[in-house]
């Protein structure tokens, strides 16, 4: 290397500069190499680690498209489960008879679709609306978008918490007169909740057990 560069005296201090240039760039390029080698392993690890688990990726397909990203289980929580397309429409079902049910004041049909604990707070609900003299009419439901937010497994069953953004005709209707009080019998308004639901172990159906706002 030296050899041409450093043949006449005029460009030996050249020559060694470049040299010694040239060696130290490729000093910093095997350092380089052995700290990507050594550092490579453990981030693979860490990206492995906090890759969700659950969901296989599939094709879009109505409101869950891009619901088909994995379930994440809280660490307190127990196991994560993966949840099935199956799942997924039983899920968007509940959501349409739920509302059509407390629209239409259906306390026997709400007590197939919940639990206990969400059963009362909605009797509670219709309760009120009827000692206030009103109805709270629901109609023409939609499910928008639909995202898992965490799905799990204890000892009493499966758990799944969905975001479930929807649109409704929801008004509120005076009981004498049948008058709206509030909301629109045409425009359809929109709401995100986090609706969860519940399946005891060995059983397949789901059942709403809470809903909180998002």
């Amino acid at each position: 290397m030296g050899g041409g560069w450093g043949s006449s005296a005029g460009g030996g201090v050249l020559a060694s500069l470049l040299q010694i240039a040239i060696l130290g760039g490729i000093i910093w390029l095997v350092i380089g190499f052995f700290r990507r080698r050594s550092g490579g392993q453990p981030g693979a690890m860490r990206e492995r680690f906090d890759a969700p688990t659950g969901f296989a990726p599939q094709a879009a397909s109505g409101p869950w498209g891009g619901g088909t990203d994995s379930p994440r289980a809280k660490p307190d929580q127990g196991k994560d489960i993966s949840l099935t397309s199956r799942d997924q429409q039983d899920f968007e079902r509940l959501l349409m008879d739920l509302q059509d049910a407390f629209g239409r004041e259906d306390y026997a049909r709400l007590r197939q679709l919940t639990t206990p604990e969400i059963m009362s707070y909605l009797s509670e609900e219709l309760s009120q609306n009827a000692t206030q003299g009103q109805r709270n009419e629901v109609s023409a439901t939609r499910l928008l978008d639909a995202e898992v937010s965490e799905a799990w497994r204890e000892a009493a069953g499966d758990y799944a918490t969905i975001v479930m953004r929807y649109e409704s005709i929801d008004v509120m209707r005076d009981r004498a007169t049948n008058v709206i009080v509030t909301g629109s019998a045409t425009a359809p308004s929109e709401t995100t909740e986090l609706w969860t639901f519940v399946r005891a172990g060995g059983d397949e159906t789901w059942k709403l057990s809470a809903i909180q706002e998002s």
